[in-house]
This record gives C-alpha cells, sequence and structure tokens, in this order.
C-alpha cells in the first residue's frame, strides 16, 4: 500500500504538472467569488458542474478558505478492486484566485504522495488541517492521524502531526471542525465505535478529549462533523442507522441550548455527507455520489427548534 501510494504520488504529480502546461487554455476563466458560480437557492445544486464536479471523477468535500480566494477539494483515486479491500487513495486538489481569476485545480504540496483527506481550516486560515495514514514518528501502522501545515509566504510548511493529547495511537483520529475559539470537534474510536468528541484549545494546547452526550452519540457511528464558529450547531453524518428510525443515514443538526446541552439530534433529509459551511455563512456544502453540492444556508434555520427561534 505504501509502495503504491509513493508511485501514485510521483505519477500524478507528473501528471498534473503536464496537463497544467498543455492544458491551460482549456479551463475556463473563472472570475468572482465562488469560482464565478451562479449562487444556489433552498435546493442543493450540484457547485462548478463540469469544473469542479465532474463525471469523470469522484469528487468530495469541498472547502474555501476563510478569504475565500483559495478552494480546496478531494477526489478518489480509488478502483473498484482497492474498495472492495477496503483501501482508499484520496488526493486534494486547490484552485486560487489570482488577479481575480481562477487558477487551474493542481495537487496541494501536502498531498499526492500519502492518501490525504478531510481537510479544514483554522479560522485565521493560517493552518490547515487534514487526516492522512502517512508514517508518523510515533505510529508504524499507519492508522489515520489528524494533520497540519501552517501558511508561509506562498505555500505550506511540511505536515506535522497534532500530537497528544489528541494524538493516540490505540485508534484513529480525524475530521477536524473547529469554532471561532479554536475549539476542536473530531471523530475517533477509542472503544472500536467512531463517536464525536471535542477539545478546547488553551493556551495554543488542545486539552484531553471529551465525549459527546446522548444527544449527539448513539450506539451507531458518528462522523463528518461540522461546528457552527459560534458553536450554536454542529451538522455530522450517522452511519448503520437503520431507516426505521429517524428516517435512517442522512446529514444530521443538533442545536446548542444557552445552558451549554445539545438538542437531540435530528435527520435534515439531506442526503450527503462531509458538511461545509463558508465563513460568512451563506452557502452550506456537501458531498454526494462522487460530486460537490451546494445550498442557501437559510436551510439551516428551518431546522431549528422552535425554543431557539
Amino acid at each position: 500500500m505504501k509502495f503504491r501510494a509513493i508511485y501514485l504520488g510521483i505519477l500524478l504529480s507528473a501528471m498534473f504538472v503536464f496537463m497544467s502546461c498543455a492544458q491551460q487554455d482549456d479551463f475556463p476563466v473563472l472570475k468572482g467569488p465562488y469560482l464565478g458560480q451562479k449562487p444556489p437557492g433552498m435546493t442543493p445544486e450540484i457547485f462548478a458542474p463540469g469544473i469542479i464536479s465532474t463525471e469523470e471523477k469522484y469528487e468530495l468535500n469541498s472547502v474555501f478558505s476563510p478569504k475565500g480566494d483559495e478552494f480546496y477539494y478531494e477526489i478518489s483515486t480509488t478502483t473498484p478492486e482497492e474498495k472492495k479491500k477496503g483501501i482508499y487513495f484520496y488526493i486534494i486538489l486547490v484552485s486560487k484566485m489570482r488577479s481575480g481569476v481562477w487558477t487551474k485545480p493542481q495537487i496541494a504540496p501536502f498531498s499526492g504522495k500519502y492518501s490525504t483527506m478531510d481537510m479544514n481550516f483554522s479560522t485565521d486560515g493560517n493552518r490547515l488541517y487534514f487526516c492522512s495514514d502517512r508514517p508518523n514518528p510515533w505510529d508504524p501502522s499507519s492508522k489515520t492521524h489528524i494533520w497540519y501545515v501552517d501558511r508561509l509566504d506562498n505555500s505550506w510548511s511540511e505536515p506535522e502531526i497534532l500530537g497528544p493529547p489528541i494524538y493516540s495511537p490505540e485508534c484513529e483520529q480525524g475530521q477536524p471542525t473547529f469554532t471561532r475559539d479554536g475549539t476542536m470537534y473530531f471523530r475517533q474510536n477509542p472503544h472500536g465505535n467512531f463517536d464525536l468528541y471535542c477539545s478546547k484549545c488553551e493556551n495554543g494546547n488542545y486539552s484531553e478529549p471529551v465525549i459527546l452526550g446522548e444527544a449527539i452519540n448513539t450506539p451507531y457511528e458518528e462522523g463528518k462533523p461540522f461546528i457552527a464558529p459560534d458553536e450554536s450547531y454542529l451538522i455530522f453524518i450517522r452511519y448503520g442507522m437503520p431507516a426505521s428510525i429517524d428516517g435512517g443515514r442522512g446529514l444530521y443538526i443538533s442545536f446548542k441550548r444557552k445552558d451549554g446541552s445539545w438538542t437531540p439530534a435530528k435527520n435534515t433529509n439531506i442526503y450527503g455527507s462531509l458538511p461545509k459551511f463558508t465563513l460568512d455563512g451563506k452557502y452550506f456544502f456537501f458531498s454526494r455520489g462522487g460530486d460537490v453540492y451546494w445550498v442557501d444556508a437559510k436551510i439551516i434555520n428551518d431546522l431549528k427548534p422552535q425554543e431557539l427561534k
């Protein structure tokens, strides 16, 4: 698997460099916010069809930088045979706004050699977190853990693993999402079942993770969280939920009450995964069937319990 990852990374890097030189003129001229796309209404729409969301590739998990001038998303290069074996490989691509025009997507400098996925920005945009099974100094088994890169003048630093108390060699950690004050929500499986946890950032260091309560976590698996910057709501996905229970699998949402407790999570009836919101709070992005979707974020207001309106 590691040799495949290294070979594939080198091959893909060469391919994308060649394609960038040979086909840059084929990429459309995209100007304005959100890659120049017409904003959606209250019905989810495919984002940038034929440009980002294509028939040829399996795209997912997108996020804009806080300034709105960078767009990161993933593609899966997993073959059907690898999927049957539980082997997955993901690459993160980035398009940047330069002089008002969006560039052709390229492999992010920290991606390609090893599988990289589930990226998310710190709220100031100076750090980008992602998940990877790349080798690390503590864990030769290559479990998936949380990594990060820090912004430099024109690029990113070398990847660093997010250490203890978030890191644990006994389990996997991933899918981080952050509040405005730096509190991190993420998933891990220390007891065999993936649940959602949170950890406060105190003086630049994360506190011991705390598992979220029964309003969020269930005997089923939870993952792919998004926490609102003001910590007012949490959106995530449940796996294995029978359709007879609250509609089954889908994106679930829980709202935080004034006393700090969470409302029982309810099904949004939005089928998808990897929820993200733009920092301006205007649009809700998610993934479905190998494409990136977006919808007006006002759709969340309709899901808020009457007691909190």
